[in-house]
């Protein structure tokens, strides 16, 4: 019988009636109007593109976002290590900040020696973001080759996975939402006991080639 993952959703607040939400922990002080503000719009579509590929999952938010979409390294890293304390099974960030972190890297160690599966966006372009650089984080991009649900082998320097960057009517793209589509696949396997039977059967592997043609295979 599959059980429903649940998901450590770092990232703003989300509202008390989003689908799946188990309970809120709010890292950071609130401002008025909270709803309104980027930060939970940006939660709230990040959560539901982890439920399109994983309808029943259960989503434990963590609140690191208190309007805008900036924090401080500290309490992304108090809300990391909180997640590894927690009982879900995958800890997920659409997010990155610039530089690497001792202080980063020991959340990001807590997490993956609790168990469990630490994914992150990485931008497609530029230097590399954390926790998405950080060693033994699935690190995601988008590729435009990917529907939502798919995903791809990359194996690039910046990201291991390519998946979905978009959705019709959703405003919020690229590397944010394409970590999320991934996650839910992740959930929706580890759901079913197949995480590993999922990892080997991407649709794509290589890099994404924009030719005369479009998206190409390597």
């Amino acid at each position: 019988m599959s059980r429903a993952a649940l998901i450590a959703l770092i990232d703003g607040p989300l509202a008390t009636d989003t689908p799946g939400l188990t309970a809120r922990n709010d890292l950071c002080r609130i401002r008025p109007r909270a709803a309104e503000s980027p930060a939970a719009l940006h939660a709230s579509h990040i959560a539901a593109a982890i439920r399109v590929n994983a309808p029943e999952a259960q989503i434990l938010g963590f609140s690191i976002f208190p309007g805008r979409l900036s924090t401080q390294l500290t309490t992304v890293a108090e809300a990391l290590l909180r997640a590894a304390e927690s009982e879900a099974e995958i800890v997920h960030c659409s997010f990155g900040h610039a530089g690497a972190s001792p202080m980063l890297a020991e959340a990001v160690t807590a997490v993956l020696e609790a168990g469990k599966l630490l994914v992150a966006s990485a931008p497609a372009r530029g230097t590399p973001v954390y926790p998405a650089g950080c060693t033994g984080v699935l690190s995601v991009q988008g590729d435009a080759r990917c529907a939502p649900g798919q995903w791809s082998l990359l194996n690039l320097p910046g990201a291991r996975f390519g998946a979905c960057p978009g959705g019709a009517g959703v405003p919020v793209r690229g590397a944010s939402l394409a970590a999320a589509h991934f996650t839910g696949l992740l959930a929706r396997a580890c759901a079913k006991g197949g995480i590993e039977k999922m990892l080997q059967t991407p649709a794509f592997t290589g890099r994404e080639r924009i030719g005369a043609g479009g998206p190409n295979a390597a």
